[in-house]
């Protein structure tokens, strides 16, 4: 009775006793194939909840209660076994080598992969540790088809962005929905503090890789449709690890490593910087025909100062930065009960200086069975993070962007030991003297219960939290270039972002002869809050005092509190006949508090279907195809996550509104629009499932089509009404494509091989937007480049197209106006365009659609051996069919070969057209005028292919033979040199092609800025098992 009174004070969930006399058991588990011993096989008693897991020696102790005489053996890769209860019992287990006998976690709950009928990838837990990472979303690159993963950043912390099955939001968000042990949690980027653009953080950054048992993405509309309004983007499930077996387990995994470049950009040194300066200078000249006593003639210019030869990009950056992570864990269990408790430190230094990501990390997973009915679990996740961070993309306080653009020319400091005044901000000045800080305390708490009501009944209670505090500082001292002009300038932001899930749900399950039936309903409500508060000083009297206490003037500051809501009810039907004949039903209702009452409610049902041919009667018998099965799906899932909460009700503003110095309200600029809704998307495919020669070789193939409507725009209305634009569901989108699979085990003996190939073939289409007066489909300019247009790809790029380079005089004159062209300063050298319109006029409506940023297929290749205690992994990463739009080369000017005071990319510089080098593609250099503004128009010049192919990981490891650990009373040790992200072959001529400005938003996609790129890296590491 107390453990019941104190259950009830913890939980509040009420609950029965129920009496027992049990007796112990023990035993061990061995291959037969073998006689090795099987850890972690699960041992549980028929008909109740009680359960072990073996050991590492392959032993368990089990308490039988009373009347029970049957217990059930399970390991994934062999077959179940069923026995009767003998004392000493002796258990063996055979191979499964007919079918994939794998457990798949679904939502709320799990099955086996043999009986799926929808979409689903997995990574399991060892998979997850192959490769050093700081967050968990790049373990999913290139190991799932389907599923699109690139970092936008390789900024210590940085942003990642994952995509599932295409994308299918205009504004609303494309991530996918994180599901931690059945919690939803918040995966946005909460550092708000502004500034930092395509260095955005990742949002589940905090998760510890080392804590994970498997990775599931629910691709299909099937699998994720429980999920509802939150769905349409896919959802990833997250399983932390259990402990197993009666002695404890003690697990140490740690590495050291560094980083660097993979490749640098070259540029032209300061002499022949100032060399190629003045031969524009000389083209300038002879164009117009100029001379030293005309006022327009240009000089020739000298050093800034002689002797000087800086490069910027190597001042501000390391030349090695550091990585290292040391985690360290326990678990076992108990006849009762299992605990699995870790800790674990990780430590980045990015490769700009002044710039890392360090983490600490707590978890612990405990289970207890109270009875035979009746168990219990709590899982408390702690994290910390801190992250030294520096202003991002495209901003002109970004020492990385100036960096680029600051000429060699000139020096770090001047005469006196200050900092020059360069042509832009000088880098190392930046970097020096502004600090910008994040950091992050998280919670993640689940706590379950679970009740055998009857035989095959059972209940779950499920409570989870995730609880966030974000503490963002920015200082830059009246000394610094960005706090100059307020003298100094500190800001301060703070919030507190949680969100509470309440789940009740019942399943039931019974085999009625050879029809099994599991079924499932349930009930979840989830509330979030997001409460923040910012502030910024200015005015300060000295350097060394940074708080906002001692500014001498508050410039500005905020305060917010917003809250949603989300109350749902779910069932599920499955059917399994004869293992051959496979359904699947399941329907959601979601009530959002972000929309009015009336259109609250949203219903989002799915259905599938599984075939398994190779079981009909009329399938020949063979020894070739051991698994034949069909698949099919259809279903509707939601996104509400880029709807504000307050969208669809007319809101008030209160900052910056004062009149006669005392506060008001004034409507904010976007109309309220009552009539709002989630984006919606109807999903079917196909697929089939196959394994081949006793399943030496497998794989699935999948078929989609992702209809997407009711897209959240923000388009202008007409003024008159008071309001500039207001959010409303006008658009559509379709996505469809084609995944592939396939893993060979070309060896399985002694010597192990395997090769996974995946490879996605994908195409996105813009279906529908707002329509103008006359009913037409409007098209909306989006990002730097882009433009969304009915029948185009989201995004696409909408450029002047680029025709060439002129060749001649002659060339220039028969153009349409061509005189016109030649008299305002074209000459041969000069870049040529399509005049669409043929009004002479190169300008916006010239432009014409140029690609997408989206691949038309990508994929990974990864083969894996082990002969005896060697193992080595070997992984590529492809990626054809997009475009990339170059903005650092137009925005920073390195590209435009001396018509701006920037520095000069040497390959450029090399490619240029001149009188010996008639190239095609790189204009002249030309100091300025017509024909300068003329070649540095936004075009297709900087429009780039994107195909690449990376070698992505390349693992060598060792384990020591048993004899050896045994000897050192250990279980296993093993040692790995991992190098990551070695080279990568591509055309594309920045830093790297997988880079994204504002990585949470899908206009932007294609777009280089100028990001910190991804990082090479070289890693020593360890695991050891006590």
């Amino acid at each position: 009775m107390k453990k019941i009174l104190l259950y009830i004070v913890f939980f509040g969930t009420p609950i029965l006793s129920f009496a027992q006399n049990d007796n112990i058991v023990k035993g061990t588990v061995s291959s037969q194939e073998n006689g090795e011993p099987v850890p972690g096989a699960t041992i549980t008693i028929k008909g109740t909840n009680c359960h072990c897991i073996t050991d590492q020696k392959g032993c368990f102790t089990i308490q039988v209660p009373k009347g029970a005489n049957k217990v059930q053996v399970r390991f994934l890769g062999m077959k179940d076994e069923e026995l009767n209860i003998v004392p000493g019992m002796k258990i063996y287990l055979q191979t499964d080598s007919k079918q994939i006998n794998d457990v798949v976690v679904v939502a709320y709950g799990s099955a086996m992969r043999k009986d799926l009928t929808s979409s689903i990838g997995k990574i399991a837990g060892e998979k997850v540790l192959t490769v050093p990472i700081t967050s968990l979303e790049q373990t999913l690159q290139g190991k799932i088809p389907g599923v699109e993963v690139m970092s936008a950043t390789g900024a210590p912390g940085g942003a990642v962005i994952v995509n599932v099955r295409g994308t299918s939001s205009i504004t609303a968000g494309n991530s996918p929905l994180y599901v931690v042990d059945g919690l939803p949690i918040i995966s946005d980027d909460m550092t708000l503090k502004g500034g930092y653009q395509g260095n955005g953080a990742s949002g589940i950054a905090d998760i510890n890789p080392n804590d994970v048992e498997s990775i599931e993405v629910l691709k299909d509309a099937s699998a994720a449709a429980l999920y509802g309004s939150r769905a349409s983007n896919g959802v990833v499930l997250i399983t932390t690890k259990k402990g197993y077996g009666h002695k404890p387990t003690i697990t140490l995994n740690s590495y050291i490593g560094i980083q660097d470049f993979w490749k640098k950009l070259k540029y032209l040194n300061a002499s022949d910087y100032v060399n190629a300066m003045n031969e524009a200078i000389d083209n300038y000249n002879s164009s117009y025909n100029l001379t030293e006593t005309q006022a327009a003639f240009k000089k020739h210019i000298s050093p800034v100062v002689d002797g000087v030869n800086t490069n910027w990009v190597d001042e501000i950056t390391r030349n090695v930065a550091l990585q290292t992570s040391h985690q360290l864990s326990i678990g076992g269990s108990t006849d009762r009960g299992a605990y699995y408790l870790s800790g674990g430190y990780y430590y980045q230094q990015g490769i700009l200086k002044k710039t890392d990501y360090r983490r600490f990390n707590l978890r612990s997973n405990v289970s207890y069975r109270l009875n035979r009915r009746i168990d219990i679990s709590a899982n408390i996740a702690l994290s910390s993070s801190n992250n030294n961070r520096s202003t991002g993309d495209n901003n002109i306080y970004s020492p990385w962007i100036c960096a680029q653009s600051t000429t060699p020319d000139q020096p770090i400091y001047d005469g006196n030991g200050n900092y020059y005044t360069t042509n832009v901000n000088n880098p190392v000045h930046l970097i020096n003297e502004q600090e910008q800080n994040s950091k992050h305390y998280r919670g993640i708490l689940n706590f379950k219960t679970n009740v055998i009501i009857l035989k095959d009944l059972t209940y779950h209670f499920n409570y989870g939290g995730d609880f966030n505090i974000e503490h963002d500082f920015g200082y830059f001292p009246k000394n610094s270039i960005e706090g100059a002009s307020s003298k100094g300038e500190s800001s301060d932001y703070r919030g507190f972002t949680y969100t509470n899930l309440y789940e009740n749900t019942i399943d039931y399950k019974h085999d009625f002869g050879h029809l099994k039936l599991k079924a499932l309903v349930g009930t979840s409500y989830q509330h979030t809050s997001i409460d923040d508060a910012s502030v910024t000083g200015i005015n300060f009297i000295s350097t060394t005092l940074k708080y906002i206490a001692a500014a001498g003037t508050i410039s500005d500051g905020s305060s917010s509190l917003e809250e949603n809501a989300l109350l749902s009810f779910f069932g599920r039907l499955n059917l399994n006949y004869k293992d051959k004949y496979y359904f699947e039903g399941s329907l959601r209702s979601d009530a959002s508090s972000k929309f009015k009452r009336g259109k609250r409610v949203g219903y989002f049902p799915a259905t599938s279907f599984g075939w398994n041919i190779n079981k009909e009667h009329f399938f020949p018998e063979n020894s070739v195809v051991n698994e034949l099965k069909l698949r099919g799906s259809i279903g509707l899932t939601g996104n509400q996550e880029g709807i504000g909460n307050y969208n669809y009700q007319q809101t008030y503003s209160a900052s910056q509104i004062k009149y006669n110095n005392q506060p008001g309200l004034a409507f904010t600029y976007s109309k309220a629009n009552s009539e709002l809704t989630w984006e919606k998307t109807l999903q079917w495919g196909f697929g089939v499932d196959f394994g081949i020669f006793n399943n030496r070789i497998e794989g699935t193939l999948d078929w989609y089509k992702k209809d997407t409507h009711d897209l959240l725009l923000s388009h202008s209305i007409n003024s008159l009404s008071g309001y500039s634009s207001m959010i409303s569901n006008v658009g559509s989108i379709t996505n469809s494509g084609w995944e592939f699979q396939i893993t060979s085990h070309n060896c399985t003996r002694n010597f192990l091989w395997n090769t996974t190939l995946n490879i996605t073939f994908e195409h996105n289409k813009v279906t529908g937007l707002n329509k103008d007066a006359n009913g037409n489909n409007e098209s909306v300019d989006v990002g730097y480049v882009n433009r969304l247009q009915v029948g185009e790809p989201m995004a696409a790029f909408y450029l002047v197209k680029m025709a060439g380079i002129y060749q001649s005089k002659e060339e220039i004159l028969s153009q349409p106006h061509g005189q016109e062209l030649y008299d305002a300063g074209i000459r041969p050298g000069d870049v040529k365009y399509e005049d669409l319109n043929k009004d002479g006029i190169i300008d916006d409506n010239d432009r014409q659609f140029c690609g997408s940023p989206f691949p038309k297929f990508f994929g990974s290749i990864i083969n894996e051996f082990k002969y005896k205690g060697f193992d080595l992994s070997f992984g590529l990463q492809f990626s054809f069919g997009s475009k990339l739009y170059a903005y650092w080369k137009s925005s920073n000017k390195v590209a435009n070969l001396g018509g701006y005071n920037s520095q000069i990319l040497e390959s450029e510089w090399e490619n240029r057209w001149t009188d010996g080098n008639h190239s095609n593609s790189t204009p002249r250099a030309v100091a300025s005028g017509y024909s300068y503004k003329n070649n540095t128009l936004e075009s297709t010049r900087y429009l780039e292919n994107n195909d690449f192919l990376r070698i992505r990981n390349l693992t060598i490891g060792y384990t020591l033979p048993e004899g050896i650990t045994d000897k050192l009373e250990i279980q296993k040790v093993r040692f790995y040199v991992t190098a990551e992200n070695l080279y990568t072959f591509t055309s594309y001529d920045g830093y790297d092609p997988e880079v994204a400005i504002f990585p949470n938003r899908t206009t932007y996609r294609g777009t280089d800025a100028g990001s910190v790129p991804q990082l090479r890296s070289f890693v020593f590491g360890v695991n050891v098992g006590f």
